[in-house]
């Protein structure tokens, strides 16, 4: 029994790691082919930041597997039981932490002054384009989720 926790958690955790990219050039699949919003401005400051990896994941697969590691304590069914609920608790913290350490990346915060007069910050992940103070750039808008990327007009 503690072998089909093991490998549904294990399945669970792999499923779990294909994270949507946060970069300017890499949208996801769900975006193409959509009316996105564009507007134009000029990079005025540049921050590196980190960006947390979900815990979602982590949690869920360790405390499957802590609360079947836990329920195997003891014959005892009262004992057993307390194992598997203190083994769900430990496991789902650890695996959460582990998750959020594990999916973190680097990312910028790139403040921009807009054409319109307003100045925005937006947070996305390092990509293949470095960005510099001056860059004439493009921030476009899909569903809510907003990029930055370098701009064609000179």
């Amino acid at each position: 029994m503690i072998k089909k926790y093991l490998i549904a958690s294990l399945s669970l955790l792999l499923f779990s790691c294909a994270n949507e990219s946060l970069k300017s050039d890499s949208f996801p699949r769900d975006s193409v082919q959509r009316i996105s919003n564009v507007l134009y401005g000029e990079v005025v400051s540049i921050k590196n930041v980190s960006i947390e990896g979900s815990t979602k994941s982590g949690t869920i697969v360790g405390g499957l597997v802590g609360a079947a590691a836990g329920s195997g304590v003891s014959d005892s069914k009262p004992e057993s039981e307390i194992g598997a609920v203190l083994g769900g608790a430990i496991g789902a913290t650890l695996g959460g932490n582990i998750s959020k350490n594990f999916q973190s990346v680097d990312g910028a915060q790139i403040t921009i002054n807009m054409d319109d007069g307003r100045t925005i910050s937006v947070v996305q992940e390092i990509g293949d384009y470095k960005f510099s103070v001056g860059d004439l750039v493009e921030v476009i808008t899909t569903k809510g989720k907003t990029r930055v990327s370098p701009s064609g007009v000179k």
